[in-house]
């Protein structure tokens, strides 16, 4: 199974960098997919597809009383 790496991990003495991708097997790459440490070529599409999330953050005021002394 061919993946792309998402982040840097390690996986027994094997270092896997980020943006590397690697051909392994099939039960390594399912693992490894599941921890969201890679991706399956093509999945960038579906990704994309989804969007990008946004955070809309309005302005927000607490409500106080001024105290004046004097």
């Amino acid at each position: 199974m061919k993946i792309i790496c998402t982040t840097t991990f390690l996986d027994g003495r094997d270092r896997f960098e980020a943006g590397e991708v690697r051909v392994v097997d099939d039960a390594a790459g399912a693992r490894f997919i599941a921890a969201g440490w890679a991706r399956e070529p093509g999945a960038e599409a579906v990704a994309a597809a989804m969007g990008d999330t946004t955070l809309d953050v309005q302005k927000a005021v607490i409500g106080h009383k001024e105290v004046t002394r004097g």
